[in-house]
């Protein structure tokens, strides 16, 4: 198998026209949700992934998905994988139907002038970025906050640990949705930490006994809803400073302070044929 197709409906404004991005020595093509005069049915947003060396069909979906949850995380959100397709045949992307899978709420817009494409160094980084893009993605708040609390549980393997780095960082919490949140939770509860692993964590993974979540329950979805928005922000700033993996305003503001581009910042280059192409920023001067 040479390339593989996957549809997908992104949680972020997509390209509205066909893409090419180097990504670890692929070639990934993004093309946008479409119908034009000759197709007889709508065309979903798909991610291609080329090697003409070829590889397994498992292979092919890693890269697919590892791609994903780093454009996911500098874009601030979720993308679902509605289904993917094989192919041998490298020359062009895959056409894929929309039918009735789940469309993106998202504009589409003029392809991006620079992609935010961040490194992660070890498998413990990769893990977390796929965990920070799935809780962005799934369409449940309790199974969402279990995501996020799973990246914490990477470094930290006991309860206790994970309580009290939560407890240790909430100072740094200043996305206004989250704060609020926070301030909310105090007022009823001096220790955030055991709180959000007892009553978040715990209650979601488990159904014997209490604290739980039950997903009939209107109480437990709207308390839930609003623990989501403290539990997504102490993720990111676990990602951030446990992995070292810089969201995208923290990788434009390091710019801002005389960092370098890296290979991490791609820019938009249209070639004579009229194909958008990225390249590493540094090698595009």
């Amino acid at each position: 198998m040479r390339c593989l197709d996957l549809a997908v409906s992104p949680g972020f404004s997509w390209p509205n026209r066909q893409v090419e991005i180097p990504f670890e020595g692929y070639r990934v093509v993004l093309q946008p949700r479409r119908q034009g005069p000759d197709d007889e049915a709508e065309l979903t947003a798909t991610v291609s992934v080329f090697d003409t060396n070829g590889t397994s069909f498992e292979v092919w979906g890693t890269v697919a998905s590892r791609f994903l949850s780093r454009l996911a995380w500098s874009h601030n959100g979720g993308v679902v994988e509605l289904f993917a397709v094989g192919s041998n045949f490298p020359e062009k992307p895959g056409r894929l139907g929309q039918g009735t899978y789940q469309r993106s709420g998202w504009a589409q817009v003029e392809p991006w002038d620079f992609i935010y494409l961040p490194a992660a160094d070890n498998q413990e980084a990769d893990l977390a970025l796929g965990l920070f893009r799935e809780g962005m993605s799934v369409n449940s708040a309790p199974f969402a906050f279990l995501s996020y609390f799973k990246v914490l549980n990477i470094h930290h393997g006991g309860g206790a640990a994970q309580k009290n780095w939560i407890n240790d960082n909430l100072h740094r919490i200043w996305y206004r949705p989250a704060l609020d949140r926070l301030v909310e939770v105090q007022k009823a509860e001096a220790d955030v930490g055991r709180y959000l692993y007892e009553e978040g964590r715990c209650a979601v993974a488990h159904a014997h006994g209490t604290p739980l979540v039950n997903p009939d329950s209107y109480t437990d979805r709207r308390r839930m809803e609003g623990d989501l928005k403290l539990m997504r922000e102490l993720a990111a700033l676990f990602i951030e400073t446990e992995f070292g993996v810089l969201s995208d305003s923290s990788y434009w503001k390091s710019l801002r302070e005389g960092g370098s581009p890296k290979t991490e910042l791609l820019r938009k280059v249209v070639q004579e044929d009229g194909r958008v192409v990225y390249v590493p920023e540094q090698l595009s001067a």
